[in-house]
């Protein structure tokens, strides 16, 4: 590892204030505290203020100014006169090679951020604080500078054509309705993404998510599921009606369970590079964080890699940051399952709650979506199940399409669901447009 001395700190300070590209790279990388010299993390400070504020390369006369009123007491002004000075006046040897200081820097920044990380999570760890503990060795350790810089977007024309056609070969994942999918780019879901089902409570989102899980598995997909309501045990015994059309009030009889590792070998035989991991966490003691720690889990010591994770439900999930408001809190748990769906290059399924008006509603829009009117923004694909006393009683129900940011919406998908094996399954030619009616 490089020494990161007085020079090579005086280096990034006055590369800082004198190279636009080098400032570039460094801000995200440095904090002022990992300065040895303290009137070195002013400086920088001061420097990236600027930028911030101006997007330009501040003078002396503003670096001073701001060290005037950032100074600790016990310091002169003339402290900094002169430190400047010598940033000024450093030898080139040190300054003239911005593509040797950065890469200190980097190594150095990763350093003291696991440092940091280390020293915080003493005191967390006294608390109990496991997830917060984890956030901050994660962002330690995710302290790098970044190589991607977007797309050219006349350059990359050739490339960005291979990139989509080759996604439109069978990248993109199947919903459980067909009608649906045929209404999706590409025919599917893309991984990246964040797909809801909302409903009232009692109508079936938990149902509907199991059959998204087998629809899944029969294409030949890993899913790791995640309850935050029920036991691992009752969605294996959903997914097992499901996939094998076993009754659910007969699946436990020893002649049933006999059929049902009969049609578990075939299932497994036919879809042989399909898996499924569920995993329980105690209802509101989850995070995305826990979610997280629980897929790394899985890929660190069993080399299992999901292809779609299932949350349900989205409400049951806390978000990272306490002292939100409920609005503000479900909010931020979509933008984080979205955020984990981007960062694990996954599809993410999860399910809402109606708020009061929705539960009278004829059909269930987004402005019947509970808490926050802000998740829909943040998701790909949202649907609703809609049923009345009726459509019950004839074991029937309707699929509205509230949005698809990749395809067509407003319309709806009649479907059945079978009580007994809890198949949901499309009404062949049924969809038809949507005129809401509440």
């Amino acid at each position: 590892m490089y020494n990161f001395s007085d020079n090579i700190q005086r280096g990034i300070i006055n590369l800082a204030k004198s190279n636009l590209d080098f400032l570039n790279q460094a801000a995200p990388l440095i904090r002022s505290e990992f300065f040895e010299y303290p009137i070195h993390g002013v400086l920088f400070d001061g420097i990236t203020e600027f930028f911030t504020k101006y997007h330009n390369l501040p003078n002396d006369d503003f670096l001073l100014e701001f060290c005037k009123d950032k100074k600790r007491q016990a310091e002169s002004i003339s402290e900094y006169e002169d430190e400047l000075y010598s940033v000024n006046n450093l030898d080139t040897s040190t300054s003239n090679n911005p593509a040797f200081v950065i890469d200190c820097v980097e190594k150095f920044a990763k350093r003291e951020s696991m440092k940091q990380a280390i020293t915080k999570s003493v005191d967390l760890m006294k608390e109990g604080r496991f997830d917060e503990i984890e956030k901050e060795v994660k962002d330690a350790l995710m302290v790098s500078r970044s190589q991607d810089f977007g797309q050219d977007y006349f350059k990359d024309v050739d490339e960005r054509w291979t990139r989509i056609n080759s996604v439109n070969d069978g990248d993109y994942i199947k919903t459980c309705l067909p009608t649906l999918d045929r209404g999706l780019i590409g025919g599917g879901l893309g991984r990246k993404e964040l797909a809801i089902v909302i409903a009232s409570a009692g109508l079936g989102k938990s149902i509907y998510l199991a059959n998204q899980a087998v629809k899944c598995l029969v294409e030949n997909l890993k899913v790791a599921f995640v309850t935050l309501e029920m036991s691992e045990d009752r969605v294996a015994q959903r997914i097992d009606s499901i996939s094998t059309l076993i009754p659910q009030a007969t699946i436990g009889n020893d002649r049933e369970q006999t059929l049902l590792k009969q049609r578990h070998k075939i299932f497994q035989m036919t879809f042989n590079k399909a898996d499924l991991r569920i995993k329980e966490f105690p209802t509101g003691t989850a995070n995305t964080n826990s979610v997280r720690a629980w897929l790394n889990q899985l890929q660190n010591y069993e080399g299992f890699v999901p292809d779609v994770v299932i949350v349900d439900y989205l409400e049951l999930l806390r978000p990272l940051r306490d002292g939100m408001s409920e609005y503000e809190g479900q909010q931020r748990v979509a933008e984080e399952l979205r955020g984990l769906a981007m960062e694990k290059n996954i599809l993410v399924w999860s399910a809402s709650q109606v708020n009061r008006s929705g539960r009278g509603a004829r059909i269930v829009t987004d402005e019947h979506l509970a808490d926050s009117y802000g998740k829909i923004r943040v998701v790909d694909l949202a649907v609703s199940l809609n049923q009345d006393e009726e459509e019950f009683d004839e074991g029937t129900m309707r699929v509205y399409v509230v949005k698809a940011r990749n395809g067509k919406s407003r319309h709806l998908i009649p479907i059945t669901i079978n009580y007994n094996t809890l198949v949901m399954q499309e009404i062949e030619n049924g969809s038809q447009e949507s005129e809401i009616q509440n």
